[in-house]
């Protein structure tokens, strides 16, 4: 019997991010979890202090929508470029604007 690969996860603070292929979700254990299709995708991160705030969210009109806001510190960061680097290829790889 042929086994499926697992979807990836990360997790942060009270917050787990899972790719699965073309679908992103967002979990969070006091709130409905959040589902994107990858076309739809937005992630903004800048430094803040020694780390960084991620932003991510419904990408419209260069910005990002109902975001869900993260803090990250520069190994948390690291991590968190790796394991969205298969998501931000397959969102490129659309049309969807």
């Amino acid at each position: 019997m042929k086994r499926e690969a697992m979807a990836a996860e990360f997790a942060i603070g009270e917050y787990i991010l899972v790719q699965d292929g073309r679908t992103f979700e967002i979990f969070h254990r006091l709130t409905d979890p959040r589902r994107y299709h990858v076309a739809f995708l937005g992630v903004d991160a800048k430094p803040h202090g020694d780390g960084f705030r991620v932003t991510i969210g419904t990408r419209y009109n260069d910005r990002i929508a109902n975001g869900v806001p993260l803090k990250m510190d520069q190994q948390q960061f690291a991590r968190f470029q790796e394991f969205m680097d298969p998501v931000i290829e397959a969102r490129d790889g659309t049309n969807a604007q």
